[in-house]
Formats: C-alpha cells, structure tokens, sequence
C-alpha cells in the first residue's frame, strides 16, 4: 500500500529555486536604499510590468539564512521523506549510496544563496555584508526584482500550486523554467542598459562553490536547468508576441520539459501523453511498499541516460548520446517499491515513434547494466512507441513487474 507524499526530493528543490541567483556572492549592507529602488523602477520598465507595491527588503547575515533554510527544510521535508527519497535515488543510481539528502540540499542552497524573494512574505531578502553595492550583487538584484513583479502580477504562489502536489517533477521543472527564464531575460535586458555594470560584472571572478562542483548530478542540473533551457524557450516566446506572449504564458502554462526545450511544441500545443502504472502490490507479494511515483520527463531522462558521476553536473551540457536517447520523448512514469533492503524499480514511458523508442531502449539498457552489479536483475522491453524498464532483485520479480507494466 503506497503512503502519502507531500514532497520529493527535486519536486522541493524546484520549490526553493525561486531561493537561487543567478550568480553567487554576498550582497550589499544596508543603506542602499535609493540604489535598489532605482534598480527596481528600471527592472519594472525593462520588463514592463508596474511595480503595484512597493518592494521591501529584508537583510539576512549568512548565519541567519542557514538558520531560516534548517527551519524550513525540516516543516517542508520531514527526516521520513528524507529517507524515502534517499532510498528512491539510489535505487535509480542517481546519488551514491549513503548521501545525505537532508545535509546535502542544507550546504548547496546555503552555498549559492544571495538574495531571494519569498512569495509567502512578499519580501525581497538580501544577504547582507560588509561590501558596497557591487556588480553581482546588482544584477542578481535586478532578477529577483523580476521575481517580485512576476508575483505581483501573476501571483507565484497560484502559478506553482499547478503541480503543487509533488508527483511531476517534470511539469514543476517547466513552469520554473517559465518563472526564472522570465526573470532572466529581464537582468540581461538591466544589465544591457548599463553597459558599465556589464563590464563591471565581466571582470568578477565568481567561483561556483565547492557544493555545487561535488553535488551528484540529478541534483545540480535539476536546479541549473531553469536557468539554461529557458533561453530559447523566453527567446521564443518574446519573438513570437514580446513579453506579452510571456506574460500569456502564466495563464497557459508549459506542460513539460520537453515544450521548454523545443518551444514550437509549446506553440503547437504537443502535451505528454499519460503513461499510468499498475499497482504492483497484488503482483509483487505481501510486503511490498510504493515508496515513490514521479515523472523524469526529456531533461532528467537525458541526465539520467548520462550517467555522470558527482561533479560532473556542472557541464550544462549533456553528452550528445544522452540527448538523442532522450529525444523524442512523449511521456513517462516511473515507481520505486521496496520491501526490507529489496528494491523493485519500474519505469514506463511513450515516444514520439518506433525509431525514437527503439534508441531510448538500447541506451535505458545500457544504462541500466551499470545498476545490475549487486545481482540486481534487468528487464527493457519496447513494444512499438512504448518502452519498459525494470529492475528487481530476482528475475521472477522482475518478469512478474514487465508483465503487469505491459497488462496496464
């Protein structure tokens, strides 16, 4: 019998990317007042939404921040989901065994945090040190000013809640990539109207983090991806109608990754097609437990085609083969079930067509030998445009699964 789940482990790190900047630094002491409101007013201008209220802001010392993320990590993500997720990832060979969930996401946001603007409080919250206004500081100021406008106009928290529930990581991922591709557009658009600040902003050397650089790599590209693959998608979106047609889009949100990479079929309106998998307690036997359901969707599955090992993640791109696999995607769902140290894990998915299948079929097989060293024992299986992974720990199990994913 499966539990309840509020939220996974990517689907909250979605939910805290409104948290992350667009570069890392400390931001500037108090007393900059006047040069943040002028940097909003010129934000709002450039991105032509009103700022309808006023922006306020908050200062946090670094220590503060941490304090502030441990109190929400633990209401937001229980040790019991920490744990269930933990178990979920490394099922799928995507964390190393014994990672820290918990303490992992804790060091990374703490890490790369700056300035953040929270829809609950409609407060924008500056990291605060002991440097002057400086040229990171200014821009990643201008893109969480971006965040407050969206909020005001389109009201975030009402956005997000479209996937609120957690079982899609793919469509949480979209509608990100729609909110900071947005956001991104409109400081590049700040930061091309002060070409002093550009130039100021190319001679600071950044480092990524010693986090980031080490984190695995599911983890750090789900959180870069918003950032990287809206630029085509809010580039597109601006060609086709300007910002009015990025403002139509938080009425008619992306349904998927898979828009966000190739914009047209947003604009052709080519949404996943559902992909339902069976209960497999009855099958399975008396025991067995559903631990996690989730969508990966085109991105995650090129990451976790890929396969790259902690540190890696930071290439934003992928291996072309990865890719390719990928391509063609037309919806997926996968579930973890586990009993004792067992683990059965099933993944389901739908292709574009029998070429496109066929490739994602040799590369999940490829892929899937690599979790097969601990006598783990794997089924993939295409059936025209539809492909199904399983891996188990016998091949009865194993058989029984494949059998039930191709009954349902």
């Amino acid at each position: 019998m499966s539990r309840p789940r509020r939220r996974p482990a990517l689907a909250l790190l979605l939910a805290l990317l409104l948290l992350l900047p667009v570069a890392v630094s400390t931001a500037a002491a108090q007393g900059q007042d006047a040069e943040f409101d002028r940097i909003a007013e010129e934000t709002a201008a450039l991105r032509g939404l009103p700022i309808e209220t006023e922006i306020g802001e908050a200062f946090l010392t670094p220590a503060q921040l941490r304090d502030r993320l441990v109190r929400d990590l633990a209401e937001e993500y229980p040790a019991d989901e920490v744990a269930a997720d933990e178990r979920a990832l490394e099922a799928f060979g995507l964390i190393p065994a014994g990672t820290d969930l918990d303490a992992l996401m804790l060091d990374l946001l703490g890490e790369q945090i700056a300035g953040f603007y929270d829809p609950e409080t409609d407060e924008m919250y500056v990291i605060s040190g002991d440097e002057e206004l400086g040229a990171v500081e200014e821009f990643t100021y201008s893109h969480e000013v971006a965040h407050a406008l969206q909020d005001q106009t389109f009201d975030l928290e009402r956005v997000q809640a479209a996937f609120a529930d957690g079982t899609n990581d793919d469509a949480d991922l979209a509608v990100t990539a729609l909110i900071e591709g947005d956001a991104v557009a409109a400081s590049v658009e700040y930061l091309m109207a002060n070409p002093f600040l550009a130039a100021r902003l190319a001679a600071t050397a950044v480092d990524g983090g010693e986090q980031i650089e080490s984190a695995p790599p599911i983890i750090v590209q789900t959180l870069l991806s918003p950032y990287i693959a809206e630029q085509r998608f809010v580039t597109t979106l601006r060609q086709t109608g300007g910002w009015e047609a990025v403002n139509a889009a938080y009425a008619d949100l992306p349904a998927s990754m898979e828009q966000v990479l190739h914009p047209e079929k947003y604009l052709e309106r080519d949404d996943p097609t559902p992909v339902p998998l069976p209960d497999l307690a009855p099958v399975l036997g008396a025991g067995w437990e559903r631990m996690e359901e989730n969508t990966f969707g085109e991105l995650q599955t090129a990451i976790v085609l890929a396969n790259q090992e902690p540190g890696q993640g930071l290439d934003s791109d992928l291996p072309d083969a990865a890719e390719a696999a990928a391509a063609g995607w037309d919806g997926d769902r996968y579930a973890v079930w586990t009993k004792g140290d067992e683990d059965v894990v099933v993944w389901a998915s739908v292709w574009d067509g029998e070429a496109e299948a066929a490739e994602f079929a040799a590369a999940a097989e490829t892929y899937g030998t690599t979790l097969t060293e601990d006598g783990q024992v794997l089924r993939v299986e295409q059936s025209s445009a539809e492909v199904r992974f399983v891996l188990a720990p016998s091949a009865a199990l194993a058989d029984a699964a494949l059998v039930a994913l191709a009954e349902s």
